[in-house]
């Protein structure tokens, strides 16, 4: 039985439309709280209002588009950036990276070790970049994603690979925004990861979990003073 090109044109197109609104909403050319027009979406991007409405409703069910109600039609905005949101986002992707720790502490003394190395080589980098008087804010972001990513790449978790990629982009959308208020506050986040690091290397499941989601837990509550400073962003 032959595949229906016309379906699977019609699903690519979809995804593609997915991809692009969710890139223009992490970027911030959809700024929070901007009210969505699928008319205007669908001219930008080139394709008919139907995958506009699809990826709309996918990026609605991510958290990244919010449905206002009131009169005769729903209006959707792009989510806003609160201190909530934040710390709810946060907490939810430190116990996805805790579960993957977990899984971690338990390889093979090679393999733990072979991770450890790895993970301490890009913790080292953070703490080189961070200590410069004007640190790439967007390529620690980078760093920090490359040092929770080779935990997550190094067990067999497809289910928890999968939770976590859909939550990890909504947390880059704050990291991302909102970097340029990171006050100094990388020694904080190397010393947390050596912790992360020395737990899975020794095999302690249960405190490589835990440190893994103190760690994330911290980082929300240093992410919230920094909105606290900087603003929430769309929340009108």
């Amino acid at each position: 039985m032959r595949d229906n090109p016309n379906k699977k044109s019609s699903g690519n197109l979809n995804e593609s439309a997915f991809e692009h609104i969710r890139e223009m909403i992490l970027r911030g050319s959809l700024a929070p709280g901007a009210r969505i027009v699928e008319s205007e979406l669908a001219d930008h991007i080139g394709v008919s209002r139907t995958p506009v409405r699809s990826a709309l409703h996918r990026l609605q069910q991510d958290g990244y588009v919010l449905a206002l109600e009131g009169g005769r039609k729903t209006k959707l905005i792009v989510a806003p950036l609160t201190k909530e949101d934040a710390r709810e986002v946060y907490h939810i992707l430190g116990a996805l990276d805790g579960l993957a720790a977990w899984h971690s502490a338990q390889l093979p003394d090679r393999e733990r070790a072979g991770l450890a190395k790895r993970m301490s080589k890009i913790n080292n980098e953070i703490a080189k970049v961070g200590k410069r008087p004007k640190p790439d804010h967007q390529g620690l972001l980078a760093l920090h994603g490359e040092f929770h990513d080779l935990v997550l790449a190094a067990v067999k978790a497809p289910r928890l690979r999968a939770l976590h990629a859909a939550t990890k982009p909504q947390a880059d959308r704050y990291r991302s925004l909102y970097s340029s208020g990171d006050f100094g506050q990388q020694v904080r986040s190397v010393k947390e990861h050596k912790d992360i690091i020395e737990a899975i290397s020794s095999g302690r499941q249960v405190d490589a979990l835990c440190r893994t989601q103190d760690h994330w837990m911290s980082a929300a509550d240093r992410l919230c003073g920094i909105i606290e400073v900087l603003g929430e962003r769309g929340n009108w």
